[in-house]
Formats: structure tokens, sequence, C-alpha cells
């Protein structure tokens, strides 16, 4: 969907993100985008209003990593899309009325809408394609970025693009910004604008015949972004063109490319569409949005994923609480979510980020805030948890050195000590006391000791003999 090739023409210069540093960003989200792919894979699976189900979980993913996305749903269809739209639901039947091409959708959009009420996220609805309301909120500041998969956001303005989202596990988006496609592939809003006139977009599908992405890049690489669509308004009127057509073989490169282009386009009389042109630079009026998450309704929530969802009361508050909770923690100034804290059961690591897990007074059920939300809202409940943890360390700490600084000192002790039999010098001792008769033989012996420097090491020692209490007590004394 969008302008023909052109993801494949930049994606070259596309980075992948970790969802995460979505963080503190408000995100535009094209919602007709989500609800089509949830139907295509809603083919494969027993979950009642697929669609629904995603919605939610993306939404929740969006919320607990700290963004706050905004929803722009699609208005009324451009006039110059319904024989687009008409083929891409009618096939090759028979035209339908313009006033029901987009009933189904709109159905879809009403769903979506009432679940993201009950969530607290903005939705807001597009004066005409959703994807321009949201490149039109990224050009001016509104959001950061624009989830979609609609390459015409580049064309509506935008500067900063969201695609391939996905939730699963850490979670992921392909990152396009318009100011490295500017500068790496040389190619900005207006060449891509010439790029849909030349090779098609949803407008005019069938672009100018014979004229390929390649062909059409090379040709416009070599012009400046604004001048482009002026260049192509006076193709038919250009002296300079219709002289060197007179005489193509003698001309350069670049003006026989442009020429092969141009002698192709100019068939179809009203190149270029300014219809089209018009389209993609209009600024409509559009209504007032800011970033904000208000209030979930948890209560609602319940109702809504019972009869929508078919969940379980149970798993519905599992799944929805952490929501309530996070909203508190963060924005809850009045109290109003109806929800207090109970206790902190003890620290956690989620995703890198130091949290607490919280007990609510209301729930059975526990959740993982970050260390940072809870402070903001809770400091004295923190600040007591911490001295009384801290303070727990401390002697746990201390303790543990202590024997472990003595333990240290009796191994090295007892290495010193050779506590295995010997009965060398010792022996030889015995034998003398054995055989002293009167003093000479005690002088004798007293000399024979010192001569032979005798030592601890030099007498029998088994090692049960040895007290390794007093030892032990010894050193720490």
């Amino acid at each position: 969907m969008g302008v023909k090739n052109l993801w494949s023409l930049l994606t070259p210069v596309a980075e992948k993100m970790p969802l995460w540093e979505l963080h503190g960003k408000a995100i535009g989200i094209d919602l007709s985008g989500w609800v089509c792919d949830s139907e295509n894979f809603n083919q494969n699976t027993s979950q009642k209003n697929m669609y629904l189900r995603n919605l939610f979980f993306r939404t929740s993913n969006l919320l607990l990593i700290g963004a706050i996305p905004i929803f722009v749903l699609d208005g009324e269809a451009p006039l110059l899309k319904y024989g687009a739209i008409e083929k891409r639901i009618n096939g090759n039947k028979a035209p339908i009325k313009t006033h029901v091409v987009r009933k189904r959708l709109n159905s879809f959009q009403k769903q979506c809408e009432l679940l993201l009420n009950i969530m607290g996220v903005t939705c807001v609805y597009s004066p005409g394609e959703a994807e321009q309301l949201c490149a039109i909120l990224n050009k001016n500041g509104i959001v950061n970025g624009i989830v979609t998969q609609d390459s015409d956001c580049f064309l509506y303005g935008a500067r900063v693009v969201y695609r391939n989202f996905n939730a699963s596990g850490n979670g992921s988006v392909d990152v396009y910004s318009m100011e490295s496609i500017e500068k790496k592939l040389k190619i900005g809003r207006n060449k891509m604008i010439a790029l849909s006139l030349l090779c098609g977009c949803d407008y005019d599908e069938k672009g100018v015949k014979g004229i390929g992405k390649d062909t059409a890049i090379k040709f416009l690489q070599a012009l400046d972004d604004d001048v482009v669509l002026d260049r192509l308004r006076h193709w038919r009127s250009d002296t300079v063109l219709n002289s060197a057509n007179m005489d193509i073989k003698s001309q350069t490169n670049e003006i026989k490319l442009e020429l092969k282009i141009r002698n192709k386009a100019i068939e179809n009389e009203s190149f270029p569409s300014e219809d089209i042109i018009e389209e993609f630079l209009k600024v409509p009026n559009y209504p007032k949005v800011s970033a904000k998450w208000i209030l979930p309704d948890i209560n609602a929530f319940i109702n809504f994923a019972s009869t929508k969802l078919c969940w379980e009361r149970e798993y519905a508050i599992d799944k929805f609480l952490p929501l309530l909770t996070r909203w508190h923690l963060l924005y809850d100034d009045k109290f109003q979510a109806n929800i207090l804290m109970s206790e902190i059961i003890k620290k956690r690591i989620n995703k890198g980020i130091k949290c607490y897990e919280i007990k609510w007074n209301n729930y059975e059920i526990t959740s993982i805030e970050p260390q940072t939300a809870v402070q903001r809202r809770y400091p004295n409940e923190v600040s007591i948890y911490e001295d009384m943890h801290t303070t727990s360390s401390k002697k746990i700490k201390k303790k543990v050195t202590i024997h472990d600084s003595n333990l240290f000192d009796v191994t090295n002790k007892l290495q010193s000590i050779n506590i295995s039999k010997k009965l060398g010098k010792s022996k030889k001792i015995n034998e003398a006391k054995d055989n002293i008769k009167g003093p000479l033989d005690r002088f004798v012996m007293k000399e024979k000791i010192k001569d032979d420097s005798l030592t601890l090491s030099d007498f029998e020692c088994d090692p049960v003999d040895l007290n390794i209490s007093d030892i032990i007590n010894g050193i720490i004394n």
C-alpha cells in the first residue's frame, strides 16, 4: 500500500530498534494497519475478534514501556482512491456504491475506539486517510514518530516512521528517518511524490507504462527536491527538451534518460496529475490533539472483555490491572483510581529496569512496577522499605565478613602447620629419654636437641589431637 516499491528503495537506510526505546515518546498510530493485520491472521485462530485482542496487548505494551500512543482513524476516503478501493474489495465485479466502501472498516474502528477509550488512550478521526493526519502530527512535532505500513505517509510529510511493529518478546520496530533518507539516498518528499506519479500509487496504480523504479530514481536523484515537481509540470512546454528530442543521439546520458521518461509520460494527457500532487501537499483542517493518558476503567474493561473477547473475569483483571496501577503511579495526583499500595514485597529486575513487586489493597494480584514510578507516588513507604533492607543487609554483610576473614586466617595458620605424622627426630628424643641415667646424660641430650634444631614439625602429631576450636578462638581473639 502506498507508492509502488518505495519500501524496498528505503530499506537500506532503515534501522531496527528495540521497542523500549519508545519510552517517553508520543506515537501516532494508523489504526487501520493493525486492524487489517489482525483480520488476516484471524483466519487461523479460534480467538474471537482477534483485532481487538491484538490492539489491547500492543497498546498495553506501549503504555507499560512509557510511550503515549495516539490512534488515528480513517475518515472519508479521498475520491481519488475510490477506484483502488473498489478494485481491492470488489475485484473485477461491477462497481460498488462509494458510501458503503468503508462500511466494514468503520464498524471495526468503532469497536477499537470503544476499547481504547476504556484504556484511557486518545483516538482522533482524520479528515481523510489516517496516514495523512499521522504525518501532519509528526511534521508539527505533536508526535515523535508514526506507526504505519503505508509508505504514503512520507508523501504527506512524515519525518519518522516505525514500520513492522513487533510486540512479542522484548519487541522491535524498523525506524525510517526522513533525515537519513534525504542524506543517504538523496530523495526528499517532492521526489517521492514524483516517484508516485511515475511508478504508481494508491491513487494511480498504473503510473507511467514502461517506467520502473530504478529508471525513475536514477533520473530523480540528479535533480533538486524543490524543483522536481515543476520539472514534470513543464515537460510538454520545455523548449530545450523539445529541441533535444529532435536529435536524441547527440545528447548527454542525463538528457537521454529524461527524454525517455518524458516521452512516455506525456502520452497521458493528464500527466502529471495535479489532483494527486494536491492530495499529498494540502494541509486539511484537523482537530486539536494532545498526547495524554487518562484514567483506565477496569470495570468497563471487565464487561467489554467478557462480551467481545470471551475472557473470564479473573483473566481480564490480571491483564488490565498493570495499566491501572501504572497510571496511578504516574498520573494519579488526586487518587482517582481507587487503588492504594498495600506493601512492597521485594525488589525485581524487569527487562533491565530496577523494579518493585507491589501488592495492592483492592486486589490479590501483584504487579511489577519501576522503582522510579513507585518512588514518585509513595516516597515515604519506599524510604522505609529501603532503610529496613539496607540495615538488614549491612548486618548480614558484617557477620559474613568477620567469619570469612577469620576462616581465611585460620586456613593460613593451619597450612603453616605440618600435621602429618613424622617419626624421625621425635623418635630419637624418646629413645634418648629412655637412656638417661644421670646428670651427664641429661646434658648430652640437651646439646643433641640444640644441634639438630628440632621444631614443632619434628614431633609426632596426630590431627585428631589438635584442638581446632582452641586454635580458631585464639586467632579470633
